[in-house]
């Protein structure tokens, strides 16, 4: 098994805009209206978690 830190870090993401429904929020949203995929050049973080998990107090 190989591996090299690339295959750690998300590259990019791609949404289908036929799986979401006609009156979702994710519509509204002007700054990603029309876009299908998102290419990142540069490694990214995300937090993610529910309210309260401690999101805020880790960053």
């Amino acid at each position: 098994m190989e591996c090299c830190m690339n295959d750690l870090f998300i590259q990019g993401l791609t949404i289908d805009w036929n799986r979401v429904r006609p009156y979702n929020y994710v519509r509204q949203i002007p700054a990603i209206s029309g876009i299908d995929t998102f290419t990142f050049h540069k490694p990214i973080t995300f937090f993610v978690g529910e309210n309260g998990s401690g999101k805020s107090t880790l960053l």
